[in-house]
């Protein structure tokens, strides 16, 4: 039995860093410092875009170019591309709020990813035949708290909100790493602050082999969660926001997906992966009508057949298929 447990603790550490942000990570930190995306900018009669190139590594405790501080790790700057507009000088503006996933965060130096943001600000100003402005304030590791507290009452933050035309929102998924985090923490009765999933991991193997039940302890604790603090945030979120933009600007929020699908997972652990998930999206699709937002469903699409080596975060094949959800999403919302 020790031996199988021991076998299932990798499984369990990928389903407790699911999702967003510095998902492999357990301190807001990314398993490898990323290529930073400084500005943007792309000419709208030939498609093409220039981009000013720039790296930038933010360690605990500082700020960013943008004055936020934040948990360090892999810190990009916002992108932005600024299209010329027509001749009656409007163009359709896209806002990007969110995570890692909504950032297009890339595990790899070599290799940069295009968020699905970008592609679909594209796509619809195509299809729209309209010249289009883009921001993108996504932050690695951000979670609903940090996006109240940091990130929406920025003034360039707000000013983008107001003179949006399209929202995109990505968010939660670090809710759950933090509190899968505390649960750790408390069960292994340590202040120890893990520095990555390594370092987690490590210390969960070194427990196990004391006694081996500690991990049905963490399952336990993750399916009584109590996830009244992440729609207290989500609500707040939304008040904000809803409160800054324009009266006919579409607000198109992601769910979020499960990166363990595929996995031959025990029918235990599978079932509380499942409803952890579950319970969050329900929060999210509750507080759609009142909002007046839509929510494109990633859980129920083949974004976990799309990650990268991490087998978290998107590949730029699942950032495409998160832009062509959103996309429908949105033509679905312009038609009513």
């Amino acid at each position: 039995m020790r031996k199988n447990i021991l076998r299932m603790l990798p499984v369990l550490l990928a389903v407790l860093l699911l999702g967003s942000g510095t998902a492999l990570w357990l301190n807001g930190r990314s398993p490898a410092s990323g290529s930073g995306v400084a500005e943007e900018t792309a000419d709208a009669s030939t498609g093409v875009s220039g981009e000013k190139a720039g790296e930038q590594t933010e360690t605990e405790g500082s700020s960013d170019s943008s004055g936020v501080e934040t948990s360090g790790g892999d810190v990009q700057s916002d992108r932005t591309e600024q299209i010329e507009q027509s001749e009656s000088g409007q163009a359709l503006h896209v806002t990007v709020l969110g995570d890692s996933i909504a950032k297009g965060y890339s595990g790899s130096k070599e290799v940069e990813i295009e968020c699905y943001g970008s592609l679909a600000a594209q796509r619809i100003s195509e299809e729209a035949g309209e010249p289009y402005s883009y921001q993108n304030f996504a932050k690695n590791g951000l979670d609903s708290a940090g996006m109240n507290e940091k990130i929406l009452p920025r003034e360039d933050v707000q000013e983008s909100i107001a003179s949006a035309d399209v929202i995109f929102i990505t968010l939660g998924s670090n809710d759950l790493l933090n509190e899968c985090k505390s649960v750790v923490q408390e069960i292994l009765n340590t202040d120890k602050k893990f520095r990555s999933a390594d370092d987690a991991l490590e210390v969960l193997e070194d427990a196990v082999k004391e006694n081996p039940f500690l991990i049905l302890k963490i399952i336990s604790a993750l399916s009584n969660w109590d996830y009244h603090s992440f729609e207290t945030q989500w609500i707040s979120m939304m008040d904000t926001v809803c409160s800054l933009k324009k009266e006919d600007a579409a607000i198109i929020v992601t769910n979020i997906y499960n990166p363990v699908a595929n996995l031959e997972l025990p029918s235990t652990m599978n079932q509380v992966v499942e409803d952890i998930i579950g319970n969050m999206n329900s929060i999210i699709d509750d507080h759609a009508a009142g909002y007046g937002y839509c929510v494109a469903d990633l859980f129920g699409s083949e974004i976990s057949e799309h990650v990268q080596d991490d087998g978290l975060h998107p590949d730029q094949e699942g950032q495409q298929l998160i832009s062509d959800i959103v996309c429908e999403e949105y033509k679905t919302l312009s038609q009513e």
